[in-house]
């Protein structure tokens, strides 16, 4: 038999080698999907307006040319308006993606100003980023924007703005020159809010930002500029580059300060309305056909400045041209110095100033000494002359301008003494200006008369009619004339008549009368001539009436002996026929003098406290009872009923200082409104906040009878107040109650008690209840009571309260116990306290202390007899 081996099984506990390489595989392919995660950065997407230029898988997204991230799908908006752009930023470009961040696309762009993006042209299109400024939350989604914002665009340098009425040749990349040197460009522009203006973004280089100061003038030098005049034509060409593209001059003073980002000048059309100089003010006369388009400044055939711009002044009353001075002349800008009108003059002798036709007037200076001035105001020629040589200025006041111009004749005799030099619209009323001859000006006294003496004269006189013809040259323009009489003061401001014979008249009405007019709403029974008197005397009469939209204006005149008599208190009634009052006490009749029984007639005197005046009118009262009764009206308000008629007296201390006009119901809000009329004395006095208005009713009862006299009629008391000015007040059914220190007391029932129920101290009235109300549980009665001031020191704070309101009845085997207080109390109820003999003298109770109200007092109450002291 032979021996046969057996196969020994071992089991090994180690890893077979052969699993190293799937381990390893997987290992790798992780490693792999990990980076290939990492390296695929953050998905965003990117709106555009268009997909031009993107190409996906090749546009990159640049941060300061390096690349962070690339375009990678671009699919078209449901609504086929916009392009989204789905994109991966790297992971270290990440921290670029916050809420503002922006985007744009890069692209090659050529005009005649330059090449920009020339680094697209090479590697293609590129969307750059620009990370926001401030720190915020991180954001996946953006909006592209058009073109790249400017403030990416002009980072370097100082950045301006730029306001015109119009674009110009002005173009984005047009150059700002500085003495033909590029400095800055233009890189932005658009409308303001108002489309109103042209506002336009441009910058300076750094090395030039110092020339740019507060002083600097900008001004358009685009294309071709040309003057055409008499002197020829004037064609003006900068540059080939600026004709095409547009570009802008600036001129910097050496004495502007710098300027910050974001400063913004004006942009002139040209040079010449650029006003490169000192700014100056010139008030121009009216009429001046001065052009705003660089009218010049002439000094002896030499321009030294430029008008820039006109405008009216803040009233709106003067024109006011704005000018720029040679910086060569400032010496002459003083306040002595002159600015004349260059006008044209034709006459049969003379020609001069024709070109002013076409080119309009301009400006001549004339130096002067004195201190340093910005402002002045141009004369005409024939003013200027007539101020250098001394000449006096007066004015004349006229309802029209009766065909008067600058430069009309003023005559004395027939003898040019002066002329005008302003004419002007004030207030409705036309003022001129004159210049009078410094020989002539001892003319001018007090009660000159001037009017207009152009025409014919043609006066009636008792032996027929008188013909008076000036000179032919006096028919052609109007001039003034006027009469020299009266003192030599200062008088300078006058009254110009229509004519001759209206300067005559009001001479003669000057010093015989003084004019007053009245207003009423209709005419009494007046006539022409009717008299005015003053205490019975006739001081004047009626001249005329007329009726207005504001009522019957009556003209009156006072005699000039009296004219003393009117004075700012006068009060004018009409004073025509009988006068009777009727009372239940007398009867009044009183007559006013004959003559104004015949044609009736108004008086006047002199009363304080009365409103005389409505507007520049006298106010005429229809008689001396309503001047007495004449006030203001004020409205009372009540929510009770109440028993007042119109015409009911309103006393204070029984004295009438008013009237109830009316009394009108308010059905919606279940109140009554009384207006009443204070009287014009009293008005200042009661019409004030404070002041307390009750219905005074006739009251009898055991006390005593009050306000007797109302028997026949309520009437309205009132106590004034000490507030500010009031017109709105409450009616109220009760007097004023006296203030005092106030406390509660609380009680079960409310019994007897109502406002006005008296509080007793050993029988002596020394307050009232002022309020009942229920308490806010409604477990408890609440009434506030009235100390007055004088007693307050008689609560103390364990003082004790009880009523003693009607009769206390106790009925027992011994019979019955009635006990009453005062007859007064009986009626009107009543509460009185004491206070504990038994304990030392408690602290005053303060103001606003609760105490309980009890029914009734026990026995030992009534018998305290504490010594309380005065405070």
């Amino acid at each position: 038999m032979s021996n046969e081996s057996k196969p020994v099984i071992k089991k090994s506990s180690r890893i077979s080698p052969l699993w190293v390489l799937p381990i390893v595989t997987i290992i790798l392919v992780g490693w792999l999907l990990s980076k290939s995660i990492h390296d695929a950065g953050k998905k965003i997407q990117i709106q555009f307006a268009d997909a031009q230029g993107l190409v996906a898988g090749r546009t990159t997204i640049r941060y300061h040319g390096l690349e962070v991230g690339i375009v990678r799908d671009i699919v078209l908006s449901e609504d086929l308006e916009s392009i989204f752009v789905e994109a991966d930023v790297y992971p270290e470009a990440e921290t670029l993606l916050r809420k503002n961040t922006r985007f744009w696309l890069v692209k090659p762009t050529a005009n005649l100003s330059g090449v920009t993006g020339l680094d697209a042209l090479v590697s293609g299109n590129y969307i750059a980023i620009q990370p926001s400024p401030v720190k915020s939350k991180a954001e996946t989604k953006f909006r592209a924007l058009d073109i790249a914002p400017s403030d990416i665009r002009s980072r370097e340098g100082l950045n301006i703005r730029l306001k015109a009425k119009d674009l110009g040749g002005i173009s984005i990349g047009s150059q700002i020159l500085y003495r033909r040197i590029p400095v800055g460009k233009v890189y932005g522009y658009q409308l303001d809010e108002e489309n109103d203006e042209v506002r336009i973004q441009a910058s300076v280089k750094p090395e030039y930002q110092h020339i740019i100061t507060s002083d600097s003038r900008f001004w358009n030098i685009s294309g071709i500029g040309a003057n055409v005049g008499f002197d020829g034509v004037d064609i003006q060409l900068t540059s080939i580059s600026a004709l095409i593209s547009g570009a802008i001059a600036v001129d910097s003073p050496d004495q502007g300060s710098p300027v910050k980002n974001g400063h913004e000048f004006k942009l002139y059309q040209d040079i010449e309305t650029a006003g490169r100089g000192i700014p100056v003010k010139i008030h121009l006369p009216e009429n001046n056909k001065i052009s705003s388009n660089g009218a010049p400044i002439m000094y002896r055939g030499i321009e030294v400045g430029q008008i820039t711009t006109l405008e009216l002044d803040a009233e709106r009353q003067d024109i006011v041209a704005h000018a720029a001075i040679q910086p060569a002349f400032s010496d002459m800008l003083n306040t002595n110095s002159n600015f004349i009108l260059e006008e044209p003059r034709l006459s049969l002798y003379s020609f001069e100033n024709l070109t002013n036709l076409v080119k309009g007037n301009y400006l001549t200076i004339v130096p002067g000494k004195g201190a340093p001035s910005r402002v002045f105001t141009a004369y005409r020629q024939d003013s200027i002359k007539l101020q250098q040589q001394g000449a006096t200025m007066i004015h004349l006041t006229s309802d029209d301008t009766h065909g008067l111009e600058k430069g009309a004749k003023l005559l004395y005799k027939g003898l040019i003494v002066g002329s005008v030099a302003n004419i002007r619209l004030v207030k409705d009323k036309i003022k001129l200006d004159v210049l009078v001859n410094k020989q002539y000006r001892h003319l001018i006294k007090s009660n000159n008369r001037f009017y207009i003496s152009n025409g014919m004269n043609v006066d009636l006189t008792d032996s027929g009619v008188a013909i008076a013809v000036p000179p032919a040259k006096r028919l052609i323009g109007r001039s003034i004339s006027f009469s020299s009489q009266g003192n030599n003061d200062k008088q300078r401001s006058f009254q110009l008549y229509a004519s001759k014979q209206l300067a005559n008249i009001a001479q003669v009405e000057g010093k015989g009368s003084k004019d007053i007019y009245l207003l009423t709403n209709e005419l009494p029974s007046i006539s022409e001539g009717s008299p005015i008197l003053y205490r019975n005397l006739p001081v004047g009469k009626v001249v005329s009436f007329k009726l207005t939209k504001s009522g019957v204006v009556v003209h009156a005149k006072i005699n000039h002996k009296y004219g003393y008599l009117v004075s700012k208190n006068s009060v004018f009634w009409n004073q025509s026929g009988v006068s009777i009052e009727a009372s239940l006490n007398q009867v009044n009749i009183s007559s006013a003098p004959l003559k104004s029984l015949l044609i009736g007639g108004i008086a006047f005197d002199e009363l304080t406290g009365v409103n005389s005046k409505s507007g520049k009118y006298w106010k005429l009262y229809k008689g001396f009872k309503q001047v007495q009764q004449s006030g203001n009206q004020i409205t009372l308000t009540t929510s009770k009923a109440i028993k007042l008629k119109p015409g009911a007296n309103v006393k204070y201390r029984g004295t009438d200082v008013g009237k109830v006009d009316t009394i009108s119901p308010s059905f919606n809000s279940d109140t009554t409104t009384v207006v009443v009329t204070i009287f014009s004395s009293y008005y200042d006095h009661l019409a004030k906040q404070g002041s307390y208005f009750w219905v005074a009713q006739p009251k009898i009862s055991a006390a005593g009878v009050e306000n007797i006299e109302n028997i026949l009629g309520n009437e309205i008391f009132v106590a004034p107040g000490a507030g500010s000015r009031a017109n709105t007040f409450n009616l109220n059914s009760e007097p004023k109650l006296s203030q005092g220190v106030e406390f509660s007391l609380q009680s079960d029932r409310k019994g007897s008690i109502k406002v006005g129920t008296p509080i007793l101290y050993r029988d002596i009235e020394v307050g009232k209840v002022t309020k009942v109300k229920l308490g806010e549980l409604s477990d408890r009665i609440i009434t506030t009571i009235s100390i007055d001031k004088a007693y307050a020191y008689l609560v103390r704070k364990n003082s004790v309260f009880w009523n003693v309101s009607g009769v206390d009845v106790s009925i027992g085997l011994t019979g019955a116990n009635v006990k009453t207080g005062t007859v007064e109390s009986l009626i009107r109820g009543g509460i009185t306290f004491s206070t504990p003999d038994d304990v030392e003298l408690a602290p005053k109770a303060k103001q606003g202390q609760t105490f309980y109200l009890n029914a009734s007092a026990e026995n030992a109450w009534k018998n305290w007899r504490l010594p309380i002291p005065k405070a």
